[in-house]
């Protein structure tokens, strides 16, 4: 009977190749590909500036839980 277990990959774990393709399966953008909207930049700039109660505000808005 044939040896059962795992099989040997063709490269160690620690020399698996790395996906060069950008972007996941859903069809998302990456960063470089993105537009960012103006507006965005400057809420995610002045985040730490804001208040709690602000932020919150921003949150139950955007509809994050």
């Amino acid at each position: 009977m044939g040896g059962a277990g795992l099989e040997q990959t063709a490269l160690p774990l620690s020399k698996t190749p790395i996906a060069t393709q950008s972007g996941t399966e859903s069809g998302t953008l990456n960063d470089e590909s993105s537009p960012v909207n103006p507006n965005l930049v400057k809420l995610i700039e002045a985040w730490p500036t804001l208040s709690d109660d602000t932020r919150a505000a921003i949150l139950r808005t955007a509809g994050v839980k």
